[in-house]
């Protein structure tokens, strides 16, 4: 076999992966999901105790709105808690969360007078939630009024861990949702079709609910999404997605803060999973380790694949005009890329640009979160995303 035919076979195969990565690994899901029956959960009339965990950092602006949004839940007062954990807040979060626990009972807050970050404070709440279900959700999210009666309903199920709701991205100014965020849709598809399968391998971080019994202490520099799905099902039960569970969450204000923030996420998530490396085995977890893989690593893996992609395409350029017009299609790609970047509008005509501009934005974001976890950069505090 010749130099360039061994190229072509590593470039082919490389195509291969890359469109597995992006649409082959939700159309085996959709297939292999397609042999399990939906679960149903039927309302149930008992109501353990709940406790809401949220963790604020510098929140005046979102704080009496989530708390409002917080007493609105449709279940007994005398079987829900708010507890409210503040990260050294310098602006008047701490004091509106005090006064507003004067007015309600419900409400329980504590403040860590030196910055911990949001794990620290989530390890906090957790220890002193008296709740035997616990509800992680962000402050800037909002959520409907009968999720709990909901929830309780899944853990019905003895199997179920850990509860997941679904994403919407809405815009604040008018509160409907955007149509350009395909790819949240994309992310909910592979989930709901990951829990009729088996099991999520991540939580939405918007809002989610564990068994108390079941968490456990995570590393401060990694994603309280990601680790605690991950720890309960190393535990032996499954975590669900529930499509009726909606956290509305609005969208970050620039593509700066959307890098800044999916770098953060990327880079957690990354050292999650380094944490949790024994679940990639694919002999002791056949059907998770494949969900997991295809799911983050490959994904984390794409900008690397790309790169090389064009390299071997870059090495082939003499032997067949496919390669030349593959290395123009990359091009075209990235020129489309920077127009999205300064394209407005939510029509179908900016759906290719909004579409590469999010891609090349993603992989900016995926290699800077590598570099940073290469290189020792570890990430424990957070700054509020300005929405």
């Amino acid at each position: 076999m010749g130099e360039a035919a061994g190229l072509q076979i590593i470039f082919w195969a490389l195509v291969l992966l890359m469109l597995y990565t992006l649409g082959g690994y939700p159309i085996a899901l959709r297939f292999l999901a397609s042999f399990r029956k939906e679960a149903e959960y039927p309302p149930v009339n008992e109501c353990p105790a709940v406790s809401f965990i949220v963790a604020a950092y510098n929140e005046e602006k979102n704080i009496a709105a989530k708390l409002d949004n917080l007493r609105r839940v449709e279940y007994p007062k005398n079987a829900v808690e708010f507890i409210i954990g503040s990260d050294g807040s310098t602006d008047a979060t701490d004091r509106m969360v005090t006064e507003a626990a004067t007015a309600d009972t419900r409400i329980r807050f504590f403040r860590l007078e030196k910055r911990g970050g949001k794990i620290a404070v989530l390890h906090r709440a957790a220890a002193k939630a008296t709740g035997s279900i616990l509800i992680f959700t962000d402050c800037s999210v909002k959520t409907d009024a009968e999720i709990v009666p909901k929830i309780v309903a899944c853990f019905q199920d003895p199997t179920v861990g850990l509860v997941s709701s679904r994403d919407v991205w809405v815009d604040e100014k008018s509160g409907t949702p955007l149509g350009q965020k395909e790819y949240i849709d994309y992310e909910m598809t592979i989930r709901r079709l990951e829990s009729r399968l088996h099991s999520l391998v991540s939580a939405s971080g918007s809002f989610f609910a564990v068994r108390k019994e079941l968490f456990r202490p995570y590393g401060s520099d990694q994603a309280d999404d990601f680790a605690l799905p991950l720890q309960v099902y190393r535990q032996g039960y499954r975590v669900i997605h529930r499509d009726d569970l909606t956290g509305y969450v609005p969208m970050v204000a620039s593509s700066g803060a959307e890098l800044a923030r999916r770098t953060r996420i990327i880079q957690a998530g990354i050292r999650t999973v380094l944490a949790n490396a024994g679940l990639l085995n694919p002999f002791r977890y056949p059907v998770f380790s494949w969900q997991l893989w295809s799911h983050k690593v490959l994904k984390w893996l794409f900008p690397f694949m790309v790169a090389a992609n064009i390299i071997l395409a870059a090495a082939l350029w003499s032997v067949s005009p496919v390669y030349k017009a593959i290395i123009g299609l990359y091009g075209l790609t990235a020129v489309l890329a920077l127009l999205g970047y300064v394209a407005k509008g939510d029509g179908l005509v900016f759906k290719p640009f909004r579409t590469a501009n999010f891609l090349l934005l993603s992989m900016t974001a995926v290699v800077t979160a590598w570099y940073r976890v290469l290189t020792g950069h570890r990430t424990v505090t957070w700054e509020p995303s300005h929405k």
